[in-house]
């Protein structure tokens, strides 16, 4: 008795044509065809893939189906397909398929090359030349495509289904002017010049009427993008914006901008390219820097700015009472079973993730750093108080130098204002003039209707953008106007009153900007003992190279090893040599102090919890040299 075999067909074409959706018809009825020759099968299935690629798998999910059935399922045992080309054009692809259907018992056989995987010994030596025949034909196929597509570029056909809001399409490359549709084109370039946003466009299309080129009466704002950065209303079409990155994966992506190309077509503009440059420019400075973008201002000045001395970023957290709290995450890191230990020494030097840890831990330093309290931000706002007050006695002369350097740049940016307003009213005048000339010229017949009106929306256009330059214009320079005339002194002093808010020293929170302009990082080297480093400073006695939190400006101490987690700016420019600080003062803070700081606030501070706070402050070196080296 003839043993049956379960057998599954594989069907597929390259497109979705209708040549070859036809072909790919006669491919499955060929198949059945077959199946009479061989009274040994027993078809339980059949896959297709019509209009897909054979350069990848990827795609092919009428493929992918067809091997998931079999190999963990094992719905068949033998595949039939009509030739190497229909199951693959890709050689690894054909060969690594071909290996592990075989290794589950699974024969794949190609009829018009005679190839069956398993019962041949030559089997896949075949296949492989005849897969390499196929992929090398995919490849001159690809070639011969992008040569006609290289060929079709030179001669300006354009691409695309015609879709396009402000024209009809009327044949292939041809279009012409829907004046409703161009209307609203012309009303959203207008307007983006005028200074409107995206979306103000928006509700101004809906509320005038205006439809989209789909019908739609809602106006999407990145539909309203797109139609702004469209070069096909300028008369010409950006093509190669995305290309394939070969012939075997197919998969697309962004062309560079040096390898796009501007195909100029047949039909009228709706914009002009004058207009058009213009709202590319006006866009390009609207844009947020890119590393700005989804950025949020930290909440804290000291996010980042304390350290504790085992060299970890002190964590922010918000306290029982409202106020927050800073503490080291060393402290809280979880434990080998996944639990966060948050206990004492003798708890955390029995966990495995102690084991884990660099030599250092094992210090007395790490002991004592272990079992540290949390640090109420508002203690680092009172020695960031404190510091600054002490370390900036020439406050009232730097601001005066200050507000003179400010009202002397004032002066002199107003005078500039003042020509700049001039020349685009010049322009302005020029332009209308010539306005003018071309509207005697059309009376006279010296123009035709399409240049009069091309000519004429080139200087609109222009006009158009110089008045609204020159509105921004006069609107900045309106404070340099008060200054020159007999409101000059009041708007300086606003200046002054600004910045004298700005360094204040008075209240209990001073302003970030301040802070972040003195205070480099504070370290916390005790339970009740910080180091400061400051920005700037004076000369005093130099740090000692065996410090164990920082040998000079920036620098962490090298025991921390590799498990240091500086941000950029201490890698950058503000690291310094390690004798480039100096030691300035030290600074007690008592319980009186606090009192006085936390009175500013309206808050207490209980006498039996307070431990005065000992403060180390350092600076850098004016010229970057240590005190030794000066002879002080």
């Amino acid at each position: 008795m003839m043993e049956k075999k379960r057998v599954v067909f594989y069907g597929r074409v390259s497109t979705q044509s209708e040549e070859q959706l036809s072909a790919f018809s006669n491919q499955m009825t060929w198949y059945e065809q077959l199946l009479g020759q061989h009274p040994e099968w027993t078809v339980v299935g059949q896959y297709e893939d019509p209009g897909v690629t054979g350069t990848s798998v990827r795609k092919r999910r009428g493929f992918q189906q067809m091997m998931e059935d079999g190999i963990r399922r094992h719905q068949y045992d033998l595949i039939v397909t009509r030739e190497t080309k229909r199951f693959a054009r890709n050689t690894v692809d054909a060969l690594s398929c071909v290996r592990l259907l075989k290794e589950h018992g699974i024969e794949v056989f190609f009829v018009n090359d005679a190839i069956h995987t398993i019962s041949d010994r030559d089997g896949e030596l075949r296949l492989s030349i005849m897969a390499t025949i196929a992929q090398e034909e995919s490849r001159k196929i690809s070639e011969n495509v992008k040569a006609g597509q290289r060929i079709s570029r030179q001669k300006g056909i354009l691409r695309g289904n015609g879709n396009i809001l402000g024209y009809r399409r009327t044949g292939r490359n041809q279009y012409e002017i829907d004046p409703q549709q161009a209307a609203a084109v012309k009303n959203i370039y207008q307007w983006y010049l005028e200074g409107k946003s995206i979306r103000n466009i928006g509700r101004m299309l809906e509320q005038q009427g205006f439809c989209t080129s789909t019908g739609k009466r809602i106006w999407r704002q990145e539909v309203i993008a797109q139609i702004l950065r469209n070069p096909f209303y300028t008369g010409r079409q950006l093509q190669l914006q995305r290309v394939s990155d070969g012939y075997l994966t197919q998969k697309r992506k962004r062309n560079s901008p040096e390898a796009m190309e501007y195909i100029a077509g047949a039909y009228e503009p709706i914009i002009s390219a004058e207009m058009f440059e213009e709202v590319q420019r006006l866009k390009n400075a609207r844009r947020s820097p890119k590393g700005d973008r989804g950025k949020k201002e930290g909440g804290s000045v000291w996010c980042g700015r304390y350290i504790c001395s085992c060299g970890r970023k002190m964590v922010r957290r918000s306290g029982r009472s409202g106020e927050h709290r800073f503490f080291c995450p060393s402290r809280y890191e979880k434990n080998g079973s996944g639990e966060v230990h948050g206990g004492t020494w003798e708890d955390w030097k029995e966990t495995e993730d102690w084991k884990r840890t660099a030599d250092w831990k094992g210090t007395e330093d790490w002991k004592v750093t272990a079992d540290w309290k949390a640090t109420a931000e508002w203690k680092l706002d009172m020695i960031a108080f404190y510091v600054i007050r002490d370390v900036w006695d020439e406050r009232e002369s730097d601001l005066e130098q200050a507000w003179k350097a400010i009202a002397g740049c004032l002066k002199e940016e107003n005078g500039t204002d003042g020509r700049e307003c001039r020349a685009f009213k010049e322009e302005i005048q020029k332009l209308e003039r010539r306005r003018q000339i071309l509207i005697d010229m059309r009376i006279d017949g010296e123009l035709s209707k399409e240049d009069y009106l091309k000519r004429r929306e080139e200087c609109d256009t222009r006009i158009s953008v110089l008045k609204k330059t020159l509105s921004e214009s006069e609107n900045s320079g309106e404070a340099g106007k008060e200054t020159a005339g007999n409101g000059g002194e009041a708007n300086l002093e606003n200046v002054r009153t600004e910045l004298e808010h700005l360094t204040d020293l008075t209240g209990p929170k001073l302003a970030k900007e301040l802070v972040s302009a003195f205070i480099w990082r504070i370290v916390r080297t005790s339970e009740h003992g910080y180091k400061v480093f400051l920005r700037h400073g004076g000369m005093g006695e130099d740090i000692p190279k065996t410090d164990p939190v920082l040998t000079g400006y920036g620098r962490l101490w090298s025991l921390r090893g590799s498990m240091a987690e500086w941000d950029a700016e201490s890698q950058g420019a503000e690291k310094e040599a390690p004798d480039s600080c100096g030691f300035l003062m030290t600074r007690i803070l008592t319980y009186g102090d606090a009192v006085s700081y936390r009175a500013m606030s309206g808050r207490r501070v209980m006498k039996n919890r307070w431990e005065d706070l000992t403060v180390y402050i350092y600076s850098q070196n004016p010229m970057g040299r240590s005190t030794a080296d000066t002879g002080e």
